[in-house]
């Protein structure tokens, strides 16, 4: 299977997005790595998990306890 690669010399605008997933994960997530290929996919998804993370109603244990069970689930690392 061919595997993607990442953006060799990402813009300012992904590098501010790596500095945003460096602070939060402790690393830039491989997801984010990914998506740099395409910004408006990377701009969307981020609008998308802000916007859950900041007007959800869930407590962030409970959507922390919830996000590592469904990674469990799937066998996935996020």
């Amino acid at each position: 299977m061919t595997r993607i690669s990442e953006v060799e010399r990402p813009g300012i605008t992904v590098r501010a997005f790596y500095r945003i997933g460096k602070a939060i994960f402790g690393k830039v997530p491989t997801p984010e790595r990914l998506m740099a290929h395409r910004l408006p996919l990377m701009l969307g998804l981020g609008g998308l998990y802000a916007s859950i993370e900041w007007f959800g109603r869930i407590e962030p244990t409970l959507r922390a306890l919830l996000n590592v069970h469904v990674a469990a689930l799937y066998g996935s690392a996020y």
